[in-house]
């Protein structure tokens, strides 16, 4: 008697279990029957035996490899947030923000200069409407931000923004 345990997978690797099924094979003449084929006596035989048959711990493999993703893009994201809600509060020249200006619509600026509570920056000539197209974005070189235009932020309103989350990360050299 065999029972086999069926299970649902992304490219063989095993989600979570779905249904034990088993067969007979006499050992005397090789004949092999399915579990609708099976007489009542050994029926009862295979009922017992996928009762004692545990499911193997690896048949949950996809689940947990899912869980530990979830949990380092998690730990990762906090990271991050953190470590921009540290920088937002002390800017430095030629930091370079990484700012959500609209929906779908973001862009960086640079640090010119800090004066007391005031921040002023260079903003970079581009824009994309994809936050992860923004490290392609960012030119850290001089041609990548318009230095003919200086704008002011208060530092206040860098903090807004970093509680609203318009500022998706902070770069410094």
């Amino acid at each position: 008697m065999n029972v086999f345990q069926r299970y649902a997978h992304i490219f063989w690797i095993p989600f979570f279990p779905l249904a034990k099924t088993g067969v007979s094979r006499c050992d005397n003449c090789q004949q092999v029957l399915n579990l609708k084929q099976m007489p009542a006596m050994v029926k009862l035989g295979y009922d017992n035996l996928k009762i004692q048959t545990k499911t193997p711990w690896w048949h949950f493999s996809g689940i947990f490899l899912i869980a530990l993703i979830a949990g380092a893009v998690t730990i990762s994201q906090k990271q991050k947030a953190e470590k921009v809600s540290k920088l937002v509060l002390s800017p430095k020249k030629d930091d370079i923000f990484e700012v959500k200006v609209k929906e779908d619509v973001y862009t960086a600026y640079k640090v010119a200069k800090v004066e007391g509570d005031t921040v002023y920056f260079f903003a970079n000539k581009l824009q994309t409407n994809r936050q992860d197209g923004l490290s392609d974005l960012v030119d850290k070189g001089p041609g990548g931000f318009a230095t003919d235009s200086i704008y002011p932020l208060s530092k206040s309103t860098l903090l807004e923004m970093n509680k609203k989350e318009e500022i998706i990360d902070i770069d410094r050299n």
